[in-house]
């Protein structure tokens, strides 16, 4: 890893592009005032990270999207197909959110008389 500082990236920033872009390997440590403050990496191993870290719960869902510019999940889905990253499962937590939602949005349906699948299937 190169560490310049945050000055010296003004001068040296083409040649930082070039070195990160060539080697998936490079990194530059961009430092201002003695501590870290960016991280210049190739664009493809950045991607790969970002969607390694929400896969494993380490990174939301929000800021993985904000970070890769996305603005739907399935796009998410997408460059983690693409990378080979399995899709995260949700959480006990969420799974039980999930459940009450689609409970409650099927009692309201059963509510206004409109059919619902438990309805059609009894039916049919």
């Amino acid at each position: 890893m190169q560490v310049v500082t945050a000055t010296d990236v003004k001068s040296q920033l083409g040649e930082l592009f070039d070195a990160v872009e060539k080697d998936e390997g490079a990194s530059v440590l961009i430092e201002r005032n003695r501590r870290p403050a960016a991280m210049l990496l190739n664009a493809h191993v950045a991607e790969k990270a970002i969607l390694g870290a929400y896969a494993h719960g380490v990174l939301p869902r929000a800021i993985a999207m904000q970070q890769l510019g996305l603005d739907w999940y399935g796009d998410l889905l997408q460059r983690m197909n693409l990378h080979g990253i399995e899709h995260p499962s949700a959480s006990v937590e969420d799974a039980r959110v999930m459940k009450q939602a689609a409970d409650d949005a099927l009692r309201s349906l059963d509510a206004t008389g409109a059919p619902t699948a438990r309805s059609r299937k009894a039916s049919g």
